[in-house]
This record gives structure tokens, sequence and C-alpha cells, in this order.
């Protein structure tokens, strides 16, 4: 399965997820520290926008903007769609990418994409008591992708990452993907 794929199973999964969610959900606490739902949710759009925009040219949304609006999962679509829609345009995986991490290859860039997305599915699964149905292919793969590009130097207080945490070697794949990624499975 191509790196675009992959991306669009874990917005798909997530899209599923945002629009099963009620009201009350929204402000629950998630693993991710200091965001309920809506402020991952806003993430989650926030980090489909800014994708769509590097690779098309356009215009990043300000990370701090209330992108979720009244209709959390409609935004989430709208942004996931646009994302999508720039990853298969022709050459996108071989232009290089500016993202607020640096310049990368696109396939890189979308690897980064898909591992974001699926992680922070689980997120939410875990937030609001939702069995979390990630593909085992995908959570190995997307460990793998995590840890080719995450070390220690993106680690720590004010970094993307928290320290990794313990897991049985036996885990499944999404428990050792959010070990791996500073969460308690």
């Amino acid at each position: 399965m191509d790196v675009v794929e992959m991306c669009q199973q874990a917005t798909a999964g997530a899209a599923e997820v945002i629009g099963s969610l009620k009201p009350d959900d929204l402000a629950r606490s998630t693993p991710c520290e200091g965001w309920d739902v809506r402020a991952l949710i806003n993430h989650m759009v926030g980090v489909n926008e800014r994708f769509a925009a590097a690779v098309s040219g356009g215009t990043p949304p300000d990370a701090s903007a209330d992108l979720v609006g009244s209709d959390p999962a409609g935004a989430y679509r709208a942004a996931a769609g646009k994302a999508m829609a720039a990853w298969r345009s022709p050459g996108a995986l071989d232009r290089t990418v500016r993202l607020a991490a640096g310049e990368m290859p696109g396939q890189v860039a979308c690897g980064v994409q898909f591992v974001d997305q699926l992680q922070h599915v689980w997120d939410l699964c875990k937030a609001t008591g939702r069995p979390y149905p990630l593909n085992p292919e995908l959570a190995s793969t997307a460990l793998e992708m995590s840890r080719q590009r995450i070390g220690p130097d993106r680690r720590g207080p004010g970094k993307p990452f928290g320290a990794e945490v313990p897991c049985p070697a036996n885990a499944p794949a999404q428990d050792r993907l959010a070990a791996f990624l500073g969460r308690q499975p």
C-alpha cells in the first residue's frame, strides 16, 4: 500500500470517529497534554489544511484559529479532502514540501501527515472511550516511520513528542505506536 492510500485510510478513519462524536464529547480531555477533544480536532483540521497548502502552494491557516466552528465533522472532512486531493495531484510526492518542521520530500511529508492523523484517531478514541479500530498493518507502518524520524531532539517539554512510554514488545502495534509517541496505551 502506498503512502497516499495509508493517509487516505487514516483520514477516513478520523472522519468516521469525529462524525460519531456527541457535543458533550468535545470537552473531554485527551492524551495530548492541554488539549480537549475540540482542540485536538481543531489541530487535526489545521494539519490537513497546512499539508494541503504546503503541497499545492496555498496559504496555510493561522495555527491559533478556530477551524472547526460549529461543525467539527464537516470541517474535518473538508480539510482532509483538500489534503488528499493535494497528495493525489501529479508530482505531489516528488515535490519538496516546506513545513514548520523544515523542508522534506513529498513522500516523507505525506508519511508525517499519515502518522499524525492515525495517532490522533487513537487519541480521540481513548478520550471518548471508543474502541480503536486501527488496521495492524497501518499501525506497524506508522511505528516504523516514526522510529526513523523521531529522535531525542524531538522529545520533551515544548517539543512535539513526549518521552517514549514502556510497552511490551508483543503488545498490539497500535499500543506500541502510542507508547513510542509518548502516550500511555
